[in-house]
């Protein structure tokens, strides 16, 4: 095993050009931005967590440059487990943990970002809900929705899951029942767990949640789409079949469904426009209802609320037509705004706001194909891309007394670093799988003491194929070269949000810099090899 990460860290020295450095960064006027890095800085890329309790395997540039950091790590380790055993003893128990998963909304959509009523679909709630916590600039998901939920719920990039479709149905591919969740990492630590809303890992009950770890859920199984084509009455974008053969139609639909861990899953609503347009309104008060149950016990909660807005085809009738925008996109961005907004007062009322974590954050960036009934971003791309516009998204991080209020961070989070953040949180990082990469950083002391974030480094996978790499301000995409050059495809981040500007010349000080980390990175993908694609017997 050691010989092997000795293996793959041996061209780190090259990387090393891009100067990233891992110290702490100073506040100014609660906002804090990572330093400009200059190429030849000696230095190192800053991942993963040191001195706790977890037998993780991480990504090869972890083991180059823990090594760097692992002192500062370890004390900053040391100030979040008094701060824990703090709050645990003040409240009783660990803490709650609740992630809210919204659908295609896209970078500089919230109010706080320039968007909200300037963009004609007001967040006031969302936007507090940043003022009391922090705004980060600088989150990463997935390029796409089930890849997303792939990240978050097991804390790896898809590719390694086997999981890289976005499931459709009659789709056979969904969550490996080998794979372990947050949901059943918590649940081992002691939690009640709960899942509701779009859950998008497959079609097969073994890869529901209620077989994935959570006590309870409702949930449906895909995005929006089949909740239209099953309403044949409606004639929209989603829905312009008419006189298709049945060929295309083999595959069940499987309706609204519910369930509870060790039972099966029963199907309580079929697929609708009239099911839909309530399906936002009946998970957030089936989480409401959670959170006053489990608000006393004596065990902790983890909620998991995934939002099945955004969509294009219709919107509540509470709500409907109530944007100045005047699209379905911009009245169900109100109408989740406002459940954010009751949700967080409900916290306050049980006077269980100052020990629960609250993480809202979007799967993807805007899916075009469906403009104007969508979201935007001023960024390039959109769903589907790993260009910034695909894969930057609006997130939020809430916690009143533990998260210092009023930051606005744009130092680099992923998603799948929710994953192990909870882990540590909850008590858990023991339980995290080690016969595995898990590519989820703890982001703990970034969280709640405002250290620099963990993570200087990202791999964007499109589908199975690595799309883009990212080092601090830095980012190449994996495109093909000419005459033995490695073409216009790298882009100062800080200069060029927007990557419109792809250069070479002035960039291949870090050619092979990112080559080597590729290399490094395919090496450890040698050393623990990407799980076969499950497939579900779905009796077809």
């Amino acid at each position: 095993m050691m010989t092997g990460r000795k293996k793959q860290c041996c061209g780190a020295t090259r990387w090393r050009r891009f100067g990233i450095r891992g110290q702490r960064l100073a506040l100014s006027q609660r906002t804090r931005t990572p330093p400009l890095i200059a190429p030849g800085l000696l230095a190192a890329v800053v991942a993963g967590f040191a001195g706790t309790a977890s037998a993780q395997q991480f990504d090869a540039p972890y083991y180059e440059l823990q090594k760097e950091n692992g002192v500062a790590w370890v004390e900053e380790d040391k100030a979040i487990d008094a701060k824990l055993a703090e709050l645990e003893e003040r409240f009783g128990r660990k803490p709650n943990i609740i992630y809210i998963l919204t659908d295609d909304i896209g970078y500089g959509e919230l109010g706080v970002q320039g968007g909200g009523a300037a963009r004609g679909m007001p967040t006031p709630n969302l936007d507090q809900m940043a003022r009391d916590g922090v705004l980060f600039n600088g989150f990463y998901s997935e390029p796409s929705c089930t890849p997303t939920r792939v990240a978050l719920m097991t804390g790896r990039h898809p590719v390694r899951t086997g999981l890289t479709d976005v499931i459709f149905p009659g789709n056979p591919a969904g969550l490996a029942p080998a794979e372990v969740t947050i949901a059943e990492l918590l649940s081992d630590a002691g939690y009640v767990t709960a899942m509701y809303g779009k859950w998008h890992l497959g079609d097969g009950p073994e890869t529901w949640p209620n077989s994935q770890g959570f006590d309870e859920a409702l949930f449906g199984l895909y995005n929006a789409a089949p909740w239209a084509w099953n309403t044949p009455t409606e004639r929209v974008m989603w829905n312009n079949f008419t006189d298709a053969p049945d060929f295309f139609f083999r595959a069940p639909l499987h309706g609204k469904m519910e369930g509870k861990k060790g039972e099966k899953a029963v199907e309580v609503s079929e697929l609708n426009k009239e099911a839909y347009v309530r399906f936002e309104e009946e998970t957030f008060n089936r989480s409401i209802d959670f959170v006053r149950r489990n608000a006393q016990g004596d065990q902790p909660f983890f909620l998991y609320w995934a939002s099945n807005l955004m969509s294009q085809f219709t919107s509540h009738p509470d709500w409907l037509g109530k944007s100045p925008q005047g699209t379905h996109n911009a009245d169900q961005m109100m109408e989740h705004d406002h459940y954010m907004g009751e949700l967080l007062a409900t916290l306050r009322e049980l006077g269980i706001a100052e020990n629960t974590l609250v993480v809202w954050m979007s799967d993807n960036g805007p899916m075009y194909d469906l403009f104007p009934e969508s979201s935007y971003t001023a960024l390039r791309g959109g769903k589907g891309d790993v260009l910034e516009g695909g894969v930057r998204v609006p997130a939020v991080a809430w916690w009143p007394g533990v998260i210092e209020e009023n930051q606005l961070q744009a130092e680099i989070l992923h998603v799948t670093d929710m994953y192990t953040t909870a882990a540590r949180i909850g008590g858990a990082l023991d339980k995290i799988p080690d016969d595995r990469i898990v590519d989820g950083l703890d982001q703990s002391s970034f969280l709640m003491t405002s250290t620099p974030s963990r993570r200087k480094y990202m791999f964007h996978y499109s589908g199975r194929n690595l799309g883009a790499v990212r080092v601090g301000q830095f980012k190449r995409h994996i495109a093909a070269g000419h005459g033995g050059l490695p073409g216009k495809a790298f882009f100062d981040i800080y200069k060029d949000p927007r990557e419109e500007h792809g250069v070479m010349v002035s960039m291949l000080w870090a050619w092979v810099p990112f080559d080597d980390i590729v290399r490094m990175h395919n090496g450890m993908i040698e050393e623990f090899p990407h799980r076969e694609p499950y497939y579900s017997d779905t009796g077809d």
